[in-house]
């Protein structure tokens, strides 16, 4: 079964609460937690695991680094959950907003960029590369000072 991806607006104040649900003994607590206390802003019917090859490859090639935001917080989940997890912040969004627009992006310049990186050929890895950039896109525009965005793919 393909990875699935999520992206649940939070309120800041609960991200004790999110890293304490992660690191729960039941594998569901991190998702019951987010279903519970956050709300979903961004929809992605594709394979989650292209975030772990669309994450590094806007960082390297686009300079739009979204795994660093909340250090912190993310290396407690890290260690505690096998899905990637990154949070999205406003500082996100007043840096890269603009340049996450999808129409800023080429479906075949992601696919040639994700066969460099993964070193193998995949039917659709631009397009899918492209619908995830919308997703980021989407859901990066639903933060402010008070709200962040958690990512989970996985």
């Amino acid at each position: 079964m393909a990875a699935s991806a999520s992206f649940i607006r939070l309120n800041r104040a609960d991200l004790t609460d999110l890293v304490t649900a992660a690191q729960d003994d039941d594998p569901r607590a991190l998702a019951n937690f987010l279903a519970e206390t956050g709300t979903s802003v961004a929809e992605y019917d594709g394979d989650g695991e292209i975030f772990s090859v669309l994450l590094p490859v806007l960082s390297d090639d686009y300079d739009i680094d979204l795994e660093t935001s909340e250090n912190a917080t993310l290396a407690d989940i890290a260690e505690a959950t096998d899905a990637l997890v990154f949070i999205l912040t406003q500082d996100d969004k007043e840096r890269y907003l603009d340049q996450l627009a999808p129409e800023e992006f080429d479906a075949e310049e992601l696919a040639e960029l994700y066969e460099d990186f993964t070193e193998e050929e995949a039917d659709g890895a631009g397009e899918a590369m492209l619908a995830a950039i919308g997703a980021l896109h989407q859901a990066l525009g639903e933060t402010d000072a008070e709200h962040v965005i958690v990512v989970t793919a996985g």
